[in-house]
Parts: C-alpha cells; sequence; structure tokens
C-alpha cells in the first residue's frame, strides 16, 4: 500500500490597525492552494496596542468566521499571526560552541542548542524575539561557510540577526489571541512578514528597502546578504491622508477613505479636473470637487511621507556601498494598503531616484499558489503570505506547537497516574 504524502494546512492573520486579513492555505506534495481570503474591520487597536479588548476580539473572531464560511468547516490548522507595533526593532547576537580537541560533525542538535542559546541571551534583555536569521557561520574562528551541517569543526560561532519587540507588547497581543484562537500559533512582525512575502531572494541578497506603506505609520526594511540590516518608523501613514482629505473637503473619514480608494491618484501634474461628488459631513449633502484637486491633497502628503523615509533611505544606502555596491541595487518595493494608490510608484521613483516596484505575493519568487490571484496581488496581502514562507523557511526556527489530541493526553495522564 502506497503511503499518499498528507495535506498541510495554515491559517495566517495579519493584524493591522485598519484592516485584519486573513488566509487559509493548503500544501499537497509540492503544490499550495488558497482556500479561503477575506479582510474586515480593525476595531479595538491604536498606534499598534490594543485599547479595547472588546472591538479587538469581535474584529479577529469576525475575520475567523468569515474564512471557516468559505472553507465550511472550522479552522483546524497552524496559525501564524502578525501584528503591526512601532517597538520591533534589530538586534544581533552571537552564539558560539568550543569542542576543544575533539572535532565534532556539526548537525540540526548542535545548531538548535546554539540558536536556543541565542533566542535566550535575547529574552534575559526584555526582549521577545519573533524573527531570527543566521548572519554568518565560523567554523575554528577563520572559516566562513554559507552551511555548516556535516561539517567538522572544533569551534563553531554563528552570528544571528533577530527582530525583537519588549516583552510587555508581546504578551499583550499572546495572551488576547490566545483566549480568541484557541489554537496553538506563531506571532510575528507584520513589517518582516510583508517583505519575506513579495521580495525574492536575489534582492534580499543585494540589497533592497521596503517601503510599508500602513495606516498609522510608515515602515522601513532594508536587506543585504539575505537579511534585515536596517528596520525604522515614520510616524505618518495613511491615515494622515484619509485626515487631510477629510479636513479640505470637509467630509467623514470614511468617506475620505472612500474617495481616495475611488478616484485618488499620487501625481496630479497632467490629470484633467474631472468633477466628482461626495456626501459633506452630515452624511446627506451633497457636494463636489475634482479628481485634480483631491490628487493635490493626496500628493503633498504621501511626498511628505516619502520625504521623511527617503532620509533612512540615506542610511543604508550609505551602509550598502560600504560593501561594493553602487547603490541599493534592489532599489525601493512599496507595500501596503497605500502601495495601491494609482501612479505612487511614479512618485516615489521622483522621490528615491532609484528603480521603484509594487511589492505583492505575485511579484516574488515564492510557490505558485492555486486560486490566490486577487489576494497574490493585493499589497495590502502581502504580510498574509510572509507569515507561512518566513516561518517555513529557516530550518532552525521553532515549529508550531501541535495541539496534542484529548484522548491521548487522558491516556497519558491514566497511565502516568498507574505508575
Amino acid at each position: 500500500m502506497i503511503d499518499l504524502p498528507k495535506a498541510s494546512f495554515f491559517t495566517s492573520i495579519d493584524i493591522g490597525s485598519r484592516y485584519i486579513k486573513g488566509l487559509v492555505l493548503r500544501k499537497h506534495d509540492q503544490e499550495w492552494e488558497a482556500l479561503a481570503y477575506s479582510s474586515v474591520k480593525s476595531r479595538g487597536l491604536d498606534e499598534g496596542e490594543i485599547k479595547d479588548a472588546i472591538a479587538f476580539k469581535e474584529s479577529v473572531n469576525t475575520l475567523l468566521k468569515e474564512l471557516e464560511e468559505q472553507i465550511q468547516r472550522s479552522l483546524r490548522s497552524d496559525f501564524i499571526i502578525s501584528f503591526s507595533n512601532v517597538n520591533f526593532e534589530r538586534r544581533d547576537v552571537v552564539s558560539e560552541k568550543d569542542f576543544g580537541e575533539d572535532r565534532r560533525v556539526i548537525n540540526l542538535d548542535i545548531l538548535g542548542e546554539m540558536q536556543s542559546e541565542a533566542l535566550g541571551k535575547l529574552e534575559e534583555d526584555g526582549k521577545k524575539p519573533l524573527h531570527l536569521f543566521s548572519k554568518r557561520y565560523l567554523l575554528d574562528g577563520e572559516r566562513i561557510v554559507f552551511n555548516p551541517l556535516d561539517m567538522k569543526a572544533s569551534k563553531i560561532t554563528v552570528e544571528y540577526t533577530s527582530i525583537v519587540i519588549p516583552v510587555r507588547i508581546y504578551e499583550m497581543f499572546y495572551n488576547f489571541l490566545q483566549d480568541i484562537v484557541k489554537s496553538p500559533f506563531q506571532l510575528r512582525s507584520s513589517l518582516v512578514s510583508t517583505a519575506e512575502g513579495v521580495l525574492t531572494s536575489s534582492e534580499k541578497d543585494r540589497g533592497v528597502v521596503v517601503l510599508n506603506l500602513g495606516y498609522n505609520f510608515t515602515g522601513l526594511i532594508a536587506y543585504k546578504n539575505g537579511v534585515p540590516i536596517k528596520i525604522a518608523y515614520v510616524p505618518v501613514g495613511m491615515k494622515h491622508v484619509i485626515k487631510d482629505v477629510s479636513a479640505v473637503l470637509d467630509t467623514s473619514f470614511e468617506e475620505a477613505e472612500r474617495l481616495i480608494i475611488t478616484y485618488g491618484n499620487a501625481v496630479y501634474s497632467d490629470i484633467k479636473e474631472e468633477e466628482i461628488q461626495y456626501r459633506g459631513l452630515d452624511g446627506n449633502t451633497v457636494k463636489t470637487t475634482n479628481v485634480k484637486k483631491l490628487a493635490v491633497i493626496i500628493h503633498a502628503r504621501l511626498r511628505e511621507i516619502m520625504s521623511k523615509s527617503k532620509k533612512v533611505f540615506r542610511e543604508v544606502e550609505a551602509k550598502i556601498m560600504e560593501e561594493g555596491e553602487i547603490g541599493i541595487p534592489g532599489g525601493v518595493v512599496l507595500s501596503g494598503g497605500g502601495a495601491k494608490i494609482p501612479r505612487i510608484n511614479d512618485l516615489a521613483t521622483e522621490v528615491f531616484r532609484v528603480p521603484v516596484r509594487t511589492g505583492c505575493y505575485a511579484n516574488s519568487d515564492k510557490p505558485l499558489i492555486v486560486n490566490s490571484d486577487e489576494a497574490a496581488y493585493d499589497p495590502s496581502f502581502a504580510a498574509a503570505f510572509g507569515n507561512v514562507f518566513s516561518s517555513m523557511e529557516n530550518p532552525y526556527e521553532e515549529a508550531p506547537v501541535k495541539r496534542e489530541n484529548p484522548f491521548k493526553r487522558i491516556f497519558r495522564l491514566f497511565r502516568e497516574l498507574m505508575e
């Protein structure tokens, strides 16, 4: 009898301040399929922190219910959940093992012990690591290798790069989500998962900057040699673009957002003054403006966001040039909901003076996923895709804890009592 490969299921959730994205993927053999994806309004969050626990739980539950309705069954899978917060930071840590005179073959057990040691050092400092990247392997203090497995050495040193967050914030999200999800899950940084979901291996190796146009703030993450080398935040985001439109046109926040989604443009110089209608602040009065005036408002705030981001970009550029590259080979990759505004690539190219592209899962070098076209081409779903693949690609990263079968657990407890 031939054992057929079992399917693996993954539920990915990306919690943003404005929207929560959800995605259910199935992997069978080497083929991937999207079984469900959805987006709901996020409630109870402000500036990346939970301010209304009840509203927060309701919004996550609404998303889970929509996903279950699409797959027509309960969500029984591995969960990977990412969230946005300005307190994520990058830390380097070193782990070392000295075998003395005994030359040892480097195996997964040794690397696993070293990873645990590195994670322990980070947690001793009051930080919770959510991503860990192997930056460099050094054998016997002199030999740099890409992969030390099955190699012999009397001493091995591993340099790691980690993305961490204060334990307080980690525990806040973890405890709330544990009550909602009721399944084992991993937590991730939305910014890192976004980058992992949109970038190619070549871009991460040569050097690239991801500009995530989020709701409350704009996140920047730069890669070189396959690992993050810079993470930073600009305290201006799409919320401020919406507020500007709302204030200038004297309308509600929701109507301003609708105007941006329906008629918005990041460039105004060659736009015709086509008239458009919208609702006033009272929700009943019909007002008029034109698409050019709307574009002027949007353009002004987006240019400010990119100008502030350019300062961080220049720091990354200088660091990469120290290694012999001319500029940043991968240029800028735009992601997040703001990346969907028409002609935003033109504005970014003008500001940064480098190649610019829109980042979405479909434009990465990750596996093709059947039935995912709409979400795969949506920049705001990047982190949801990146959650799954960033947790799978690091072979030394701890896998999600599997929920124990209740009958096996009862049997195990009974057996222990009898011994």
